[in-house]
């Protein structure tokens, strides 16, 4: 009797064991069914992330924004990828691109023929074609290697300081140089100069005349009908004369026994320096201009000037400062610590203030009255509006001026919320992707982790609501005429196609845009 319940029993638990493994196989069945397509959004944040970017394109996020790529649409081309703080890439459909690395010294550029390639101050490589489209390059690194490629084939290379040739380099046709200081020559438009032991030995022949010195007991520097200048025992004694083009009374005098005393003097202009740099006085007396620095850099004052409108500064440093002149009025006080600034340009007007480093903000209005600004109160937030973009952040810990570069780059780690907007689009960002909004005039879609999403868009004309929850076994959707619709799960959720809708939504079908779309 008891054997025959033993038997019974294992018969009844084989069977229960064959339907519980039934079951169990059918569920992982309607699971595998109800999985978010590669075609579907995919949201686990800050883990990783895939949804439809506003504005148009797909975005994949991981490791709380550390890794983003982006693509035009959802199976097209890779227009941007990012692995912060290290190094991004843009691209255009051109084929043009722009590579950051290291940020700010490092990048990568190709636009059309031309290539650059640069890690500042490390090296710098550029590649293009010439005015005939020849194949040309140049390179250039520390510890003062150079090396470049002419359309004739021609190969220059110079290793600083042993030897080599440079050309086209800091305004110089050519740079010639052995064991510098030991020997150094240098071509510019025609006018060479060969320096021995440089600085000490010089003599320079070619366009605009002979020059030479033999420092520092006497140097003659001169151009044909620009300048004409002169040193003894340097730097003790100084003479020059300097636009030789213009009429005698227009050229500029200058002389000094360095640092007791100093004349300068053109037209009507007198200066003089005493003590150099710490005193000097200076006039006009045609156009009623004075200057006074003494003793400098603490005090320096002067005003004046009838025709044209000259400068006026007024200097008690690191108090008080004022300047006007060439459309800027700018007062300083307790430099560098408070600014304030008015900047007039022929088409805007920039006002700024500035409380380094807890204060920061500028605000410009264009001839046509466009406005953009932007503020920052460190480590708080900071705020940028244009004509047709904005952008908010909370908090900023750099203290930096406004670089969207270093932001884009490094202010993801520590950014809790931010908003950026350009025209309809709307992308809000808590960090890590916590929470996300990506609106544009055809949808709104917002995410919270995996746990909830909604989606709001058009459809046949009429306003539709969809929400998933729990990463994507729970959704559905509503609408007027057809009420509460059941949505196949779509884990991990939330399974929102990333093609968006292409029916604009107006704000009578969402009447709380109208106000959430307000810039900040």
């Amino acid at each position: 009797m008891n054997v025959g319940c033993a038997r019974s029993r294992n018969a009844t638990g084989a069977r229960g064991g064959r339907s519980g493994l039934r079951a169990f196989l059918l569920s992982c069945v309607a699971w595998l069914a109800g999985c978010a397509s590669f075609d579907e959004e995919v949201y686990l944040a800050p883990a990783y992330s895939r949804y439809s970017r506003a504005g148009g394109g797909t975005e994949s996020e991981a490791l709380a924004g550390a890794v983003r790529l982006r693509n035009a649409s959802p199976r097209g081309a890779l227009t941007h990828w990012a692995l912060r703080p290290l190094v991004s890439e843009y691209r255009e459909p051109n084929g043009d691109s722009l590579t950051r690395f290291l940020v700010p010294l490092g990048t990568i550029s190709h636009a059309g023929d031309e290539h650059v390639n640069q890690l500042l101050p490390v090296w710098r490589y550029q590649s293009g074609l010439d005015a005939n489209g020849q194949p040309v390059w140049k390179f250039l690194s520390l510890p003062g290697i150079f090396w470049s490629h002419d359309a004739s084939g021609r190969v220059v290379r110079a290793f600083f300081p042993f030897g080599g040739v440079i050309e086209n380099f800091a305004t110089f046709d050519r740079i010639t140089f052995v064991l510098f200081p030991l020997y150094l020559r240098t071509e510019r438009e025609g006018r060479v100069s060969t320096n021995w032991l440089f600085p000490f030995f010089n003599r320079t022949t070619g366009t605009g005349g002979t020059s030479g010195r033999i420092w520092p007991l006497f140097g003659h520097n001169s151009f044909e009908g620009q300048y004409d200048r002169w040193f003894f025992l340097w730097p003790f004694f100084h003479w020059q004369h300097n636009d030789l083009a213009k009429p005698p009374n227009a050229r500029e005098r200058r002389w000094m026994f360095w640092p007791l005393i100093g004349h300068t003097a053109k037209g009507t202009y007198d200066a003089w320096t005493f003590l150099w740099p710490f005193f000097g006085y200076a006039r006009d007396t045609e156009t009623g201009f004075w200057a006074w620095d003494g003793p400098w850099p603490f005090v320096r004052i002067h005003g004046g000037g009838r025709h044209p409108p000259s400068e006026k500064r007024v200097r008690f440093w690191p108090f008080y400062s004022h300047y006007v002149g060439d459309g800027l009025d700018k007062y300083n006080y307790l430099w560098p610590i408070v600014q304030t600034s008015v900047e007039n340009y022929p088409d805007r007007i920039r006002r700024a203030a500035y409380v380094l480093p807890l204060w920061q903000r500028w605000r410009e209005t264009t001839v046509d009255g466009h406005e953009s600004s932007w503020e920052k109160l460190w480590p708080l937030y900071q705020n940028y509006v244009g004509r047709d973009d904005s952008r908010f952040a909370f908090p900023a810990l750099n203290p930096l001026w406004h670089l969207p570069v270093i932001d884009d780059h490094y202010a993801w780690i520590y950014e809790l919320w931010t908003r950026e907007v350009e025209h309809d689009v709307i992308h809000e960002r808590v960090w890590g992707g916590i929470y996300r909004r990506e609106h544009d005039r055809f949808e709104d879609r917002r995410y919270f982790l995996g746990l909830w999403s909604r989606r709001q868009f058009v459809e046949g004309g009429e306003p539709i609501e969809a929400h998933s929850l729990l990463f994507g076994l729970l959704r559905w959707r509503t609408s007027a005429s057809r009420g509460v619709d059941w949505l196949v799960p779509a884990c991990p959720g939330p399974g929102w196609p990333l093609e968006r809708s292409h029916e604009e939504r107006t704000p009578t079908e969402s009447p709380h845009l109208v106000e959430e779309d307000a810039r900040p």
